[in-house]
């Protein structure tokens, strides 16, 4: 039970200074919409790459301990195609981006 609840605490410590901050942040003009999605576009961006670069090692590792064993060699390719994966969104959040802007633009 305190667990629970040093949990809640801490978590909500964390968030504060989001919420508060929160509220100053009003969307005034096209521009503002703009800037936030750039942002949010940009962090996405730099998580799957990170996620895509960590799953490359992961399945590269695999490989080199599979050795005869098939079920890992499929796990290391399925853990391939997913970081490809990773690469293909990671790279599209930056084209919605623009895509989206110039819909806001016109």
């Amino acid at each position: 039970m305190f667990k629970k609840k040093a949990l809640i605490l801490i978590l909500l410590v964390f968030c504060a200074p989001v919420l508060v901050y929160g509220q100053d942040a009003l969307v005034s003009s096209g521009d503002d919409v703009i800037k936030i999605l750039e942002n949010i576009a940009n962090w996405l961006m730099a998580v799957f790459i990170v996620a895509t670069v960590i799953a490359f090692l992961i399945a590269g590792f695999l490989y080199l301990t599979a050795a005869d064993n098939p079920e890992r060699q499929k796990r290391a390719n399925k853990m391939i195609l997913y970081g490809v994966i990773g690469v293909v969104v990671a790279l599209l959040s930056g084209g919605m981006v623009a895509l989206i802007q110039s819909f806001l633009e016109t």
